[in-house]
């Protein structure tokens, strides 16, 4: 037998995770089911682990889903994430006070099992950066814990337990109805930030330093999203207007560009490396177009924009941008428009522009000249992975 610790979150150095270990239980394909019994779920915890569960359900693995939404703890987009898995997938709940809380991770075939039992949530800050910690056993089927495991849990393994629900979008929505299960962004809220708490106007006595978080593991990465306002329903503006946004997937990296000036600022250049890599344009060719759409400050979308390449001799590389921030005056070279370039598709892309007096100009700003290897006198352009742009700017990218 084979047991050890899965420490996570306090000592940074050592940089070990419940993501990580269920990572290499799904690389190393010995496996043939995986059970998961788990009290919380957001999509930042599923949607990393989709593509393992995909490659192991195409190579026959059996897959079983049991999740708790108690206490508002699992999110509606969690919830269609597993939907999309199209396995065994269930949901335990009761009305009683007491709550389904278990954090099981089981990998099995006829020869071993690997069992991960612990306090680690389906949740980001659950399976990398809150301090946590989990004991991994590894041994053959015939040992004690993996039989008693299926005694315990028999009737919730084998589908008999009366409390259990299927994962199907009429059961998520009727749970979303009844204010049973939240959004991410509401979940976020209450879990992940705190910020559904109200304020209290009064010296603090007690004071605690910042904790740092540990990093993402290789191989965890949350599909991120862009969100666009749309018209709210009826009966979702009655239910905390659930149904706010709508959701655009995104690929990794997002280009962050300083624009230059004058009056033409809505023809936007870029060096050639981003024009041809970035933006999959090639020097010398106007017949290559791409779509624009812009997202504005409050999420609202405008039309799709159908941009050739200008590709000219004096090495200017451009596409025009068309939004409401470009119908003003250019704001200046001290502080000029931030573009934000987001690739959906190969040749599909949401952008936004920051001006000076948007709320997160600056400290984009900042980032991007920290980041920038542009020289001093050019304009600055960093691409970034979507995980930073998110931290930056989360109104805009889920």
């Amino acid at each position: 037998m084979e047991t050890l610790i899965i420490g996570q979150g306090y000592n940074l150095k050592k940089n070990t995770s419940v993501a990580e270990e269920l990572i290499k239980q799904f690389k190393s394909k010995r496996y043939t089911s995986f059970t998961c019994l788990v009290a919380f779920a957001s999509r930042g915890g599923i949607s990393p682990l989709t593509p393992y569960i995909r490659e192991a359900k195409a190579n026959g693995m059996q897959i079983k889903i049991i999740l708790g939404v108690d206490q508002k703890g699992t999110s509606k987009e969690a919830l269609e994430e597993v939907l999309s898995w199209d396995v065994d997938a269930k949901i335990y709940h009761t009305d009683s006070v007491n709550i389904f809380h278990p954090k099981i991770y089981l990998f099995e075939n006829e020869d071993i099992f690997t069992l991960i039992v612990g306090s680690n949530n389906l949740t980001e800050m659950g399976l990398v950066k809150n301090i946590e910690c989990s004991l991994l056993i590894k041994d053959i089927v015939s040992n004690q814990v993996h039989n008693d495991f299926y005694v315990y849990w028999k009737k919730i393994l084998d589908g008999s337990e009366e409390a259990l629900i299927d994962i199907t979008q009429k059961n998520i929505d009727d749970l979303c109805y009844d204010e049973i299960v939240p959004s991410d962004e509401q979940r976020a809220k209450k879990y992940d930030d705190g910020s559904d708490k109200k304020l209290v106007e009064k010296e603090k006595r007690c004071s605690f330093v910042k904790g740092r978080l540990q990093k993402l593991p290789q191989g965890f990465s949350i599909s991120r999203r862009v969100k666009i306002a749309v018209n709210n329903s009826a009966k979702a503006a009655k239910k905390n207007s659930q149904n706010k946004y709508k959701y655009q997937n995104i690929l990794d990296n997002v280009l962050i560009a300083e624009i230059g000036g004058g009056p033409r600022w809505k023809q936007v250049n870029f060096p050639v490396d981003i024009f041809e890599n970035f933006f999959g344009a090639h020097r010398g060719d106007n017949s290559y177009q791409i779509e624009l759409q812009n997202v504005s400050e409050g999420g609202n979308s405008g039309d799709v924009e159908i941009r050739q390449a200008v590709s000219v001799k004096s090495r200017n590389y451009r596409f025009e941008i068309n939004c409401q921030e470009t119908q003003g005056p250019y704001p200046g070279d001290v502080n000029r428009p931030i573009g934000i370039f987001i690739k959906t598709d190969n040749s599909k892309f949401l952008y936004t522009v920051l001006l000076p007096e948007h709320c997160n100009y600056e400290k984009i700003k900042e980032y991007l000249y920290r980041e920038s290897k542009n020289k001093d006198r050019e304009l600055k352009r960093a691409i970034v992975h979507t995980e930073a742009m998110h931290a930056l700017y989360p109104e805009l990218i889920d």
